[in-house]
């Protein structure tokens, strides 16, 4: 019991920290920059989500060299044109960091040094060459994002790209940027000329930055029709507080603390409170992104994986309330833990930045259904594993887990019966939304293709139990084994394949690690049948022959 209660509060030691509650106050003038609007990427934003966005693409970090995103893109824009001489651009490619001559042990580059790299701009004028439309050849890929990164850097650095002007007409209409005020400009934008310039130098000179940037907001919200400050300030919000970061940490507070009780008890009690906390900032992490949005949680990759993690975890409180099993949230926080966290540290391959829908897909009640309901079925499957993971553990330990086993076994079933209906539904939907965007119910598109192939493989594990072809421990193999089906619909045609009409949900990065995780899943279960096989059961689930 002593060593259970020391590995819970080194655990709570932990996780605090990371929960960030209490915050430093930022400078004044800091808290009031980051809350003005910048209009990108379709829509308009707090500078703060620009500024978090902007410097994670250059630098591959959100608090480079630890410091306040807002605060590294303010020292850019007074360094002006010395910035290229900061060595910020993170390139990684270790093939050709050799072929441009750069050290392979170095992460970070000038753009000066880089812009004088006799091979780069041999690259760059061959990239300048391409027609529009023509796609970048796969293996100047990397080159191509660098020299993007190069460009970028330098527009960031002249406020080219920091579109804070009002149109004087309409929210909708284009703005303009910081750069354009610093030439000709019509009379009513003298002021936000004058305060910009009187902001820039302050930044400069380290001094009356607070009221500097008190006039260059009055004269920028004077200009035209402004967005809410509270909604502004929501996103605001929403990018310090990190919800799904805080509800990861207390998973595995609850994983923790139902790993080391039995049901009933007060450490199991204190479990599910946990994991019922981690739901809850669950939940209002997606009611912020929603109203920040404007748009459920459909679009992306990143969105996705949480709302697996979300569904993963209200199954198992659902059947958690209903039978006290224990299994089902740890199970469930297991996978939440893990998809949340990669969510978390992962920025680069699950892309957390809040897009407008595309125009095809906007108020489109079809698709949302269908994507949350499907993916709701990954969710059952996802806990489903998880249990069929607990049940191989239990074999592999030995015979004498039969009771647990048993309530095991049940936990399996209902969740894979749960994510049947879920993914047949998912599937259906998807054919209804088909027929009215494309004109057709069914068109073997990968993603079409690869969600019946998963619906199938677990039909089949429900249809071989109720046949008596396979036994509880057979069920929990091909649970863990049909879950890659899952991955591939879910993953794989968006990463690996590319290709079809789903294109919304494309995305790279990560595949090694995926094909690796899946090799491992298939020597575990492997492994478990083998050794299991000569004392217990087969893989079928049944006694061996005497």
């Amino acid at each position: 019991m002593k060593s259970q209660f020391l590995l819970l509060a080194w655990l709570f030691a932990l996780v605090c920290p990371g929960l960030g509650w209490a915050q430093e106050a930022p400078p004044a003038y800091l808290d009031r920059f980051r809350h003005l609007a910048v209009q990108q990427g379709g829509r308009l934003k707090p500078f703060d989500t620009f500024a978090l966005e902007s410097v994670r693409y250059i630098t591959g970090k959100v608090e480079f060299e630890k410091r306040d995103p807002v605060v590294t893109m303010l020292q850019w824009w007074a360094l002006n044109e010395k910035v290229v001489d900061l060595p910020v651009i993170e390139f990684r490619n270790k093939e050709w960091l050799k072929r441009l001559g750069l050290s392979v042990d170095q992460r970070y580059y000038k753009a000066s040094e880089l812009n004088k790299n006799p091979e780069l701009v041999k690259i760059r004028e061959q990239l300048h060459q391409l027609k529009p439309g023509d796609k970048v050849p796969q293996r100047l890929v990397p080159i191509s994002e660098l020299i993007s990164k190069m460009a970028t850097l330098e527009m960031l650095a002249r406020g080219a790209d920091w579109s804070m002007v009002p149109s004087p007409h309409a929210l909708t209409d284009p703005w303009g940027s910081l750069y354009d005020l610093e030439g000709e400009t019509p009379p009513e934008l003298g002021a936000a000329r004058q305060a910009s310039a009187r902001f820039r130098v302050a930044l400069q000179q380290h001094t009356g930055e607070d009221a500097a940037v008190g006039e260059l907001a009055q004269s920028l919200q004077a200009l035209g029709p402004y967005p809410d400050p509270s909604a502004l300030a929501r996103e605001v919000h929403y990018n310090h507080f990190h919800p799904f970061r805080k509800a990861w940490m207390l998973y595995l507070f609850s994983l923790v603390c139902l790993f080391l009780t039995t049901r009933g008890t007060s450490l199991y009690w204190l479990g599910v409170a946990g994991a019922a906390g981690g739901w809850t900032l669950h939940a209002y992490g997606f009611y912020l992104r929603c109203s920040i949005g404007g748009r459920p949680p459909v679009t992306n990759m990143y969105e996705s994986v949480i709302w697996v993690g979300f569904g993963a975890v209200t199954f198992a409180l659902i059947f958690e309330l209903l039978y006290r099993a224990r299994s089902y949230l740890m199970a469930a926080c297991s996978g939440a833990v893990i998809c949340l966290a990669l969510a978390d540290q992962l920025p680069a391959v699950l892309d957390p930045s809040i897009r407008p829908l595309m125009p095809v897909l906007r108020s489109n009640f079809w698709l949302t259904i269908h994507v949350l309901t499907i993916t709701l079925g990954y969710a059952a499957f996802l806990l489903s594993m998880g249990l069929g993971h607990m049940v191989l553990w239990k074999h592999l330990r030995g015979p004498d887990q039969k009771e647990e086993l048993s309530a095991l076994h049940l936990a399996l079933y209902k969740s894979i019966q749960v994510g049947v209906i879920l993914l047949a539904a998912g599937t259906f939907l998807g054919g209804v939304w088909a027929n009215y965007s494309w004109g057709r119910f069914w068109g073997w598109d990968p993603k079409e293709v690869w969600a019946l192939i998963a619906l199938l493989g677990y039909l089949a594990i429900l249809h071989a139990r109720f046949t008596g072809w396979v036994g509880h421990f057979g069920i929990a193999c091909w649970s863990v084994l049909a879950f890659q089906g899952v991955l591939m619909a879910w993953y794989g045609v968006n990463f690996v394949l590319g290709a079809g009409l789903h294109s919304y949900g494309f995305g790279n990065g990560g595949v090694q690690y995926v094909a690796v995780y899946s090799a491992l899943e298939v020597l575990f279960v492997a492994y478990t049948a083998w050794k299991v096989k000569g004392h217990q059961v087969d893989l079928a689930g049944r006694a061996p022959h005497p």
